[in-house]
């Protein structure tokens, strides 16, 4: 599988669930949906999947964003840093109410992935 088809179907299943996720009215559906999908690769595919949620977490959607934080904190992908330190100077710029608390949470991850 080439990265630009496994990106695609990553795509098409973090859709899926957060479709899932809003018939049930239950936002952690994607969260759950996303971890076990995480968990099912093994590491080449996790290599893949990285990519991905670093593509993820430089998207412009919030909800993206928000989906690609929870992976990257609960599987600590390091590889991820860069792109978090960039996110977190595009929040500092940004004068949407969510920012400054998305960018508090970038800012934790960051901490958190270079503490260890």
């Amino acid at each position: 599988m080439t990265f630009e088809e496994f990106r695609t179907e990553m795509n098409e299943y973090r859709k899926s669930a957060d479709e899932r996720a809003m018939e049930l009215k239950d936002p952690q559906v994607v969260a759950e949906k996303l971890d076990s999908l995480y968990q099912s690769f093994d590491a080449q595919e996790r290599i893949m999947a990285d990519r991905v949620v670093i593509e993820w977490v430089l998207a412009d959607e919030e909800a993206i964003r928000f989906d690609a934080l929870a992976l990257v904190e609960d599987f600590q992908i390091r590889a991820a840093t860069p792109a978090l330190q960039e996110l977190a100077s595009r929040l500092a710029d940004q004068r949407t109410p969510g920012a400054p608390f998305e960018r508090a949470k970038t800012d934790r991850i960051i901490a958190e992935l270079t503490r260890s």
